[in-house]
């Protein structure tokens, strides 16, 4: 029975960014529900998936020349609008990345972002503001926690 119902699908691409003393950064959203998120966004026509990844970092952060470590793999969610409140009809996979900022970097929100922070790696899952990308953080935490051990 067809009920008329349709599912969009989107892909966006994003990072775990690893700062000085094993922190992670993290961004709010200008205009949005206060949650704290990984930098990441659409990925538009041409772009590979490391390419966006990298350009929505940028964007967002004001962090350029990161340091690839580790693909960490895609996972599926929901697309959260900007009142924090699910969008049950579009799905987002979004293919995140693992890279380290050069020492010392300083944040800059930029474009939709009104703040940008480094959080401590082991308070992330904490403080991020969506369960599917806390669920998400949950199965890569330990080759992060390497990565952060390694440097």
């Amino acid at each position: 029975m067809y009920t008329g119902y349709t599912m969009e699908t989107s892909r966006s691409a994003g990072g775990v960014v690893l700062g000085d003393q094993g922190t992670i950064v993290l961004v709010r959203v200008r205009e949005g529900d206060g949650a704290l998120l990984f930098p990441k966004g659409h990925v538009e026509p041409g772009e590979t998936d490391e390419e966006a990844a990298r350009r929505e970092i940028q964007e967002e952060t004001g962090l350029a020349n990161i340091e690839f470590i580790d693909d960490l793999g895609s996972y599926t969610r929901p697309h959260i609008r900007k009142d924090g409140s699910l969008n049950e009809n579009e799905q987002k996979e979004i293919h995140m990345f693992l890279f380290a900022a050069p020492p010392g970097a300083t944040l800059a929100p930029t474009m939709e972002i009104e703040h940008v922070e480094w959080v401590p790696y082991r308070e992330v899952a904490a403080r991020l503001g969506n369960t599917a990308d806390r669920a998400w953080f949950a199965t890569i935490f330990d080759r992060v926690r390497e990565a952060v051990q390694r440097d």
